[in-house]
């Protein structure tokens, strides 16, 4: 029961982080081809489609990044990073990881109020704020859910020696 859970949970995880951001892409894609088309070439540019793809590029975002840190394919300071000892690089993660997971507790409630109880719409597509910015909660959770992963695995190691050497 429980490995089939997490098997279902693996595939939603799997379509949110590759997926959307994939149909992202493409919506990006055939409105930016869309725009300049009817804009250079029947010489009436068409107004939903610097919108869509303002807010295609947003989900995109938004919806990639729990992606590229399961990765670790996220923005580093290599150069420094790669010439400390593993002690150091264990202290470095724990405290990025740290420092990440605390602004994503910070910002979160502050988020669903601006998001959830506002009542503005966009300006061409007429769509209510709080629907367009939604994701942007799932990638604070997502953000919050992986920084304290992290943290767990650096810091895990750490508490089986030091439990080991008490026995």
């Amino acid at each position: 029961m429980i490995g089939t859970i997490k098997k279902i949970l693996s595939k939603l995880v799997q379509f949110i982080e590759e997926f959307i951001p994939a149909l992202g892409f493409l919506i990006i894609f055939f409105t930016f081809i869309t725009g300049i088309f009817s804009r250079y070439v029947f010489r009436r540019p068409v107004p939903w489609t610097y919108e869509v793809s303002i807010l295609a590029y947003m989900w995109t975002v938004y919806f990639a990044c729990g992606l590229a840190m399961k990765k670790n394919e996220h923005v580093v300071f290599g150069l420094f990073y790669e010439s400390r000892s593993e002690k150091t690089k264990k202290i470095l993660r724990v405290t990025g990881n740290t420092l990440i997971a605390v602004s994503m507790l910070i910002i979160f409630m502050p988020s669903i109020k601006g998001i959830l109880y506002k009542s503005a719409i966009t300006g061409v597509l007429r769509m209510p704020v709080k629907y367009v910015f939604l994701p942007f909660l799932l990638l604070i959770v997502d953000v919050f859910i992986r920084s304290v992963y992290k943290i767990y695995i650096d810091i895990a190691p750490i508490q089986k020696i030091n439990f080991k050497n008490k026995k």
